[in-house]
């Protein structure tokens, strides 16, 4: 299964992210749900 790594941001996610995604998902409706 595909990990997307989402980089720490002073203001959106300070702590960063890793967030598991299904094959054939979009960048953007991980990140979404």
């Amino acid at each position: 299964m595909p990990k997307i790594v989402i980089l720490p941001h002073q203001d959106l996610c300070p702590d960063g992210a890793v967030l598991e995604a299904n094959s054939g998902e979009t960048i953007l409706d991980v990140a979404l749900a």
